[in-house]
């Protein structure tokens, strides 16, 4: 008999894991937000409620949405440390999978996984994350997956392979890529329908971290600390005003509140628009992903306002690497002899 090992497409966001797989001959795709802190939690007191109480070598660790005391994930160094390690485990245990040997498919930003210097592949960077995430990890009273392969690809560029491919572009098309994520700005220029790859960008000061860390700041000072999940749940539901006088304590201080979202992301939107026209002045075509692409794409479109329907915000946009990874490695799903 032959067993097939499981193969998941992971975009291991510095403040959301995307993860993509094959169920059934269809892609199944769940968004996972990153909210740990250290410590275990006490049971639930309701029976359908699940604890994740988590331990890597001798420290503990639980997922815990809305504790002011969430360790940061908003650093590149978040790529090779424990909390990168808890957040792909995390989201697995999302899936409704039952836990198994799996083999993974993870993300690297492109100033990682590039050198500087030359554009090619950094070995060292992935070697790095290939072993975090092969170390160990349990999870109290449950069980975790088997990692038992890594594979470690570039952000963004995959994220719009099918996007072109039914765009009619001819082979001289320039399309720029712009994906904006918690930690970090990625952006490459595809010539054709991925012909070549002419060149890439990254900027690790830019992300929608420069949203949410303003927002915890402001919350703090309307009597409402919060975690970055509940920070970054705010913004996108910037425009409910029911839901901002339920997160906002001070409730004199929600319009304030409010205002500050509003004008770092107006600062966001001009930092990534700035950076795109430094990068590529005139390209044919601006593809938009990430979680961040909805905050800065008006910025974008006045910033390249010839291009009009040639700016494109994808699908889903913050799954849309996952997505496109697992598509495009479905075929090559391995599988294992093992005796019947």
């Amino acid at each position: 008999m032959q067993a097939v090992t499981l193969k998941f497409a992971i975009d291991d966001g510095s403040t959301n894991v995307k993860i993509s797989w094959i169920d059934e001959g269809r892609v199944r795709s769940i968004t996972s937000p990153n909210s740990f802190r250290k410590d275990w939690k006490s049971a639930a007191l309701l029976s359908d409620k699940k604890i994740f109480n988590y331990q890597i070598g001798s420290t503990k660790y639980t997922y815990d949405a809305t504790s002011d005391k969430a360790l940061s994930t908003t650093h590149v160094a978040f790529q090779y440390d424990d909390l990168n390690l808890l957040s792909v485990h995390h989201a697995l245990l999302q899936t409704g999978v039952a836990p198994c040997e799996v083999k993974i498919l993870v993300t690297l930003p492109i100033t990682e996984f590039y050198n500087a210097d030359d554009c090619q592949k950094n070995e060292a960077n992935i070697a790095r994350k290939k072993a975090n995430l092969m170390r160990a990890i349990t999870l109290n009273k449950g069980d975790v997956f088997q990692i038992v392969d890594v594979e470690v690809l570039p952000e963004s560029l995959p994220a719009v392979l099918t996007t072109l491919v039914d765009s009619g572009v001819n082979e001289f098309t320039k399309s720029l890529v712009i994906d904006v994520g918690g930690t970090t700005l990625d952006m490459g220029v595809i010539v054709g329908e991925f012909d070549d790859i002419s060149s890439v960008y990254g900027n690790a000061e830019i992300g929608v971290s420069m949203v949410t860390n303003a927002t915890r700041k402001a919350l703090a000072a309307a009597d409402s600390d919060a975690s970055y999940l509940v920070a970054n749940e705010l913004i996108k539901r910037r425009h409910d005003r029911e839901f901002a006088s339920e997160v906002i304590n001070d409730l004199s201080k929600v319009d304030w509140v409010l205002e500050c979202i509003a004008n770092k992301i107006n600062e966001l939107g001009d930092a990534v628009a700035y950076e795109a026209k430094t990068f590529m002045r005139n390209p044919n075509r601006i593809y938009l992903v990430g979680g961040g692409a909805t905050l800065i794409e008006q910025a974008v479109r006045e910033a390249y306002p010839s291009l009009e329907n040639k700016i494109v915000l994808l699908d889903e946009p913050q799954e849309a690497l996952s997505r496109e990874i697992c598509c495009y490695h479905a075929a090559e799903v391995d599988e294992i002899a093992v005796a019947s």
